[in-house]
């Protein structure tokens, strides 16, 4: 009954994927769940630092999205769909113990999802409702995975100890979520943080213990403001914005030279002109840069910008940049405690290795450091998976067997540092 249970939850939140601070409908049925369950909650602006929410749509790209949902509820909606979306959950047993936290996130690509006649999706009637938004990368099993946890907690409290903070955070896609709930103070009195992530290389039946390989990354959008002209009458008149944008696309990818660590940069969207007899006077690019250590990182990014700058300087126009997203690497990885949950999810019967390796960036980051910053202790799981494509792809879909293993690793590990 669990295994169909958790099916049928992932199945309903994968038709109604959303992409980052526009989880609506997400949001709101998280939120009623929850309720049901007795949890007190927090949502819309209470949980976000709006300082730093980096990346939201614009407002009438939220509304227009708004009006298309049509969801009753017997509490107030208007902050969540002005971008301020997620859920933060809190259950206090009542007796003296840690608090430890729970983070699931909740948002999914901006990808059209396939239309195979072979995807399971299609074949078993669980394809994405929403236009150019697909669970391509596994939150949908991940907030199932936090609402049945959050059931498990509740139904057991009585014989649990401390205090439980559950976040099912949005915008992890682009890094653009942890750090406006990690400035709202979300996690400041965690003392022990559980996350974890479906696929990622390893397969189903193997879990990987005390993550490791997070990323520094930064995310920048860069606008180029040319000069139009007729492209044969008077070409001299303009100022071409495509050509800055090309010119810094190639240039940018040479710059992944570091003797320091491991380096990555990528020019992923590019956007220009509105006519082929035009000077094309604005030009857009999507860039992200990433090292294994922040130090990396900030080297990437600077020399980044001086490239951005020098290519407007080089074809006389002008830009700006704005900063989409963000996520550190791990500052303080913890072999100890990694280590001893690991013995004690062996002791139990599961396959597990060390160390799995996330090899990207997951704005988690945020929370786990914050968390050890003020003297607790966190851990990242991969949550093995065979996938019928790999992450960010059109056809992916993961192995939902998975998911009552996730589960009761959740479970276990509560219960192993209550018990202590």
């Amino acid at each position: 009954m669990l295994e169909k249970n958790m099916r049928d939850t992932r199945r309903f939140y994968h038709t109604i994927a959303e992409t980052a601070w526009m989880e609506f409908q997400t949001t709101i049925n998280i939120i009623k769940e929850l309720k049901k369950m007795g949890y007190e909650i927090k949502y819309g602006k209470s949980i976000h630092s709006k300082e730093f929410m980096m990346g939201v749509p614009k407002a009438e790209v939220l509304k227009k999205y708004a009006d298309t949902i049509d969801l009753e509820a017997d509490f107030d909606t208007s902050e969540i769909f002005e971008g301020y979306t997620g859920v933060v959950a809190y259950l206090d047993t009542g007796k003296p113990g840690k608090t430890i936290g729970l983070r699931f996130d909740i948002d999914a690509n901006g990808i059209e999802e396939s239309r195979a006649e072979d995807l399971r999706s299609n074949v078993e009637g669980f394809r994405s409702k929403n236009d150019n938004a697909m669970h391509a990368c596994g939150h949908d099993a991940h907030l199932t995975i936090g609402l049945f946890t959050a059931k498990y907690l509740m139904e057991h409290k009585d014989s649990l100890n401390g205090k439980f903070v559950l976040i099912f955070q949005p915008a992890e896609e682009g890094v653009k979520g942890a750090k406006s709930m990690m400035n709202a103070g979300v996690v400041d009195e965690i003392d022990i943080l559980i996350a974890g992530h479906v696929g990622l290389n390893i397969p189903t039946g193997t879990i990987g213990v005390g993550t490791i390989g997070f990323l520094a990354t930064t995310k920048l959008d860069v606008y180029f403001d040319g000069v139009p002209a007729h492209a044969g009458a008077a070409p001299e008149e303009g100022r071409n914005s495509i050509l800055a944008a090309a010119s810094a696309t190639l240039n940018l990818h040479t710059l992944t030279q570091f003797s320091k660590g491991m380096s990555r940069l990528n020019v992923g969207v590019f956007h220009g002109g509105t006519s082929r007899n035009i000077i094309a006077d604005k030009a857009y690019i999507q860039i992200e840069t990433r090292g294994e250590k922040e130090e990396i990182n900030e080297m990437l990014k600077a020399r980044a910008l001086q490239v951005i700058e020098g290519s407007a300087m080089q074809y006389d126009v002008k830009y700006r940049v704005e900063e989409a997203g963000e996520a550190p690497s791990l500052k303080n990885p913890d072999p100890e405690f990694y280590g001893e949950i690991n013995d004690m999810l062996k002791a139990k019967g599961y396959n597990t290795t060390l160390k799995g390796n996330i090899g990207g960036s997951e704005d988690v980051a945020f929370f786990m450091n914050r968390v050890t910053d003020n003297g607790g202790r966190a851990i990242h799981f991969i949550f093995g998976s065979d996938l019928n494509a790999g992450h960010h792809n059109d056809k992916f879909d993961i192995d939902e067997d998975i998911m009552p293993i996730a589960y009761q690793i959740m479970v276990d590990t509560v219960e192993y540092l209550v018990g202590k």
